[in-house]
Formats: C-alpha cells, structure tokens, sequence
C-alpha cells in the first residue's frame, strides 16, 4: 500500500499537562504543538526521567487530559475528562488539652453542615468525570492499540483468545483478522499456544497483533522492545513497522534505542516537557522509502505466490489421492471380474 501522509490524524496545540505535587505545581508537557499524519512511524528518543514521554503517550491515548491546550483526532475533538477535586477538611486550632472536648462538638457540626452544602456539587461533578471518562474510553476502544514493554499476556488463554479479547473489548470480534495477524507477526501455526510456551520475541509478537487486530489507527508503544536483546529488536520493529507501514496505521514508539531511528519516518526529542527537536527519520529519506517500497513489494510477491500455491499443492493432494482412490477401485473391479479357480 502506498504511503499517504496528507490526512491529519493527530493535531496537539499548546498542550500543557500540570499536576499539583508537595504544594507545587510541575509542567509534565509544556507547550507541546505536534502534527501527525496517517501512515507516518515516529520514534521519540527521550532523556532522563521526567522529560514527558509517559505523560504524552497518555494524553495520545486519552488516558490523560490536557490541562491546557487542544487535541484533535481527524478533525475531532478528543474527549477530555476534568481532574479528580479534592475537598479540604475544615479543623479548628487545636486549643489546650482541657479544652479539646469543647471544640469537638463545634467542629463536627461544622463539618456536618460542610457536608450537607457541599455534597449536591460533589454528586455532579463526579457524574461528570464519569461520563467524560467513559468518553475516552470509548475512544481508545475505537482507535488506540498499545504495546508495552511488558507483554501484558493472559497466561490462561491461547494466542489467538489474546488477540480475539482485544477485538471483543472493541467491539469488533473477527476470527479470520485475527488468525491473519497471528500470521502476518510470524506466528503462524502458533495460534493455539499459552504465553508460557513462547519465548520473549513471541510473547512480543503477540501483543503487537493483539494491538493491530481491532484495526487502530494510532499504535503507541512505550519502550516495546526493552526486554528484548538486539537481534530480537530489530527483528519484533520490522515486523511491527511493517505491518503499520502496509495498514497505514500511525506509531508513536518512546525508545532510548538510538539505532531504532532507522525505522522512523521522523525522530521527536523531548526534555523536561518541551519538544526539542523534529528530525527527519532514515525511513522517511527517499531512499528509505525506495528500500521500504522494494520490500513490500517482495512481501506482495510472496504473498501471491503462496496465495497461487496453497490451492495448487491442495489441488495436487486432492488429485493424487482421486487417482489412488480410483486405483484401488479399480484393482477391486479387476479382483472381482477375475474368474475363479474351480477347487
């Protein structure tokens, strides 16, 4: 499939996300303005802790809202959900032992009456956040698919029921997408095994089509590769990149992996909440898009030819075992029309 990057699919505008912490307030994103278009593979590499990549992966997935700022999903507002209020306690000063026993009764009818104001509001915005969170839920149902470093397997269902919970949750069960992605990550055949019987690559390869078969548009993956060796990395981002590439589905991929860059249609660098920098990735060179246009290409080929082979090699069998069958009847024919020696 051809690459098409004119389609927005992610507009962030100003984006600020503020938490509150020991009294102070601490800027997680500060001012972030980011385009992303669909088909488009981007690697972010991240520096030390705090620099915003879980916080932006969170407002990506609507997990997180803003708490300035805009994020529009083609065209479409995304469903923002207020922070949770904490209400303060009111306490008088506490006076002098002997005279604590006095104080008691006024303060808790004090906080009663607190209580008794306060609550119609508290009931409101609390159904609110619900709904608004049930809103983001919603979205990430629809369009979000999310690859962990850890794999995040049930142990008790089989491959492909790992694979098939995630297009229930999204309403969208399909046995056949499913068994193809199985496929198209390497596992073919492997459908029927527990996580415990695969190894870390396998776990991995899983939970990409786990991520990809309720047919997201946005795949984010937090460090997927961290507990995997080098060869395995490479090999678990081809297929993972190439399956986007070919699906057209947007992946934002947080690393520290620097040599993963190759995979990447465009590099982000983030540090204490602020985009630093947005490079231009190897893939998205045009010789890395003639390498990726060769290979999907060869990828194509294969498929055709295994597409033209199957029935083929089954047409073969099939006449093969007519031809043995008919064989046999005939020998039957031939056993029965022989005349019988008299004894």
């Amino acid at each position: 499939m051809a690459e098409n990057f004119t389609s927005p699919l992610i507009e962030l505008r100003g984006v600020r996300r503020v938490y509150a912490s020991a009294g102070e307030t601490v800027a997680a994103l500060d001012g972030i303005d980011l385009d992303l278009k669909q088909g488009e593979v981007v690697v972010m590499l991240l520096g030390p802790s705090g620099s915003g990549k879980t916080t932006l992966l969170n407002v990506l997935s609507a997990m997180d809202s803003p708490t300035q700022g805009t994020y529009r999903f083609l065209g479409e507002d995304v469903p923002t959900a207020p922070d949770a209020v904490e209400t303060t306690r009111f306490a008088l000063s506490m006076p002098h032992p002997l005279l604590q026993p006095l104080v008691w009764p006024v303060e808790l009818v004090i906080r009663l009456v607190q209580g008794t104001v306060r609550a119609p509001g508290r009931t409101m915005a609390s159904r609110r956040r619900a709904k608004a969170l049930e809103a983001q839920a919603s979205f990430r149902r629809r369009n979000i698919g999310y690859v962990f470093q850890q794999y995040n397997l049930l142990g008790d269902l089989t491959v492909l029921e790992n694979v098939m919970l995630a297009q229930e949750i999204a309403g969208a069960r399909d046995r056949s997408h499913a068994m193809d992605m199985i496929g198209r990550v390497g596992l073919e055949g492997l459908h029927d095994r527990f996580p415990s019987e695969l190894s870390g690559g396998q776990q991995q390869r899983v939970a990409i089509a786990r991520s990809l078969a309720k047919k997201a548009q946005l795949l984010l993956g937090d460090e997927p590769t961290g507990n995997l060796d080098s060869e395995t990395t490479q090999q678990v981002m081809e297929v993972l990149l190439g399956i986007c590439r070919k699906e057209q589905v947007t992946a934002v991929i947080v690393t520290h992996d620097e040599s993963l860059t190759q995979h990447a249609t465009r590099v982000l660098r983030l540090d204490s909440g602020r985009l630093q920098s947005d490079e231009l990735g190897a893939a998205g060179t045009i010789v890395g898009k003639g390498k990726a246009a060769v290979k999907d290409a060869l990828e194509t080929a294969e498929d055709v030819v295994d597409t033209v082979r199957r029935p083929v090699e089954a047409a073969i069998h099939g006449g093969l075992a007519t031809a043995k069958a008919l064989t046999g009847v005939a020998k039957d024919i031939a056993d029965a029309a022989r005349p019988k020696r008299k004894e």
